[in-house]
């Protein structure tokens, strides 16, 4: 049946995603959907609004700022659409909702990374410590000296903390400490 609505020059339309999600599950099913920008141009959920108003500020130097917040926005641009009162749903749940759409990139729209496996696992590896400089919760990756000097030739603080660093802080970084020959066991 699929087949069947290919078009002959064989580009598949992207679908979209539409769903109301048990809120506990809805940041797993996010990272499932939001790296399939090759299968879907967006993904439109409704979840919890104290949830939702997290994932979608990307706003570094927040004490909300997360990991998952990186992860969304290297994979999609994402916007809060509206709220979506407690009051509207039967029976009736304790916390209010909101709409959430993810515009999903492309992977040519990416940033440019190594290896996203790699870049990842330093960005979890960063949020391990959330309150330590980055100098010491990236120690096991190669030595603080390094971690600074790429840093300072980011032209970020040596002793910047992860919530305090953009996508494209985050990026720059790893490109930068991607070099280093001991990083090379991430590739």
């Amino acid at each position: 049946m699929l087949a069947s609505k290919i078009p002959l020059d064989g580009n598949l339309p992207c679908a979209k995603v539409v769903s109301n999600l048990p809120f506990n599950i809805s940041t797993d099913v996010i990272k499932l959907l939001l790296p399939m920008g090759d299968i879907f141009s967006d993904v439109v959920l409704l979840l919890q609004d104290e949830a939702a108003l997290r994932l979608v500020d990307s706003s570094s130097k927040s004490s909300e700022y997360r990991p998952i917040n990186v992860f969304i926005n290297f994979y999609a641009d994402p916007e809060y659409k509206f709220k979506v009162p407690r009051t509207n749903f039967f029976p009736q749940p304790k916390v209010d909702a909101a709409v959430v759409a993810f515009r999903l990139k492309q992977i040519t729209d990416y940033p440019q990374v190594s290896t996203i496996k790699s870049f990842f696992s330093m960005v979890n590896s960063a949020f391990n410590g959330k309150r330590k400089m980055l100098r010491k919760s990236l120690q096991h990756i190669c030595s603080s000296s390094e971690i600074e000097a790429a840093l300072c030739s980011g032209g970020l603080p040596p002793t910047a903390r992860p919530e305090e660093l953009t996508l494209e802080d985050f990026v720059k970084l790893h490109n930068l400490i991607v070099k280093t020959p001991i990083l090379n066991h991430l590739e």
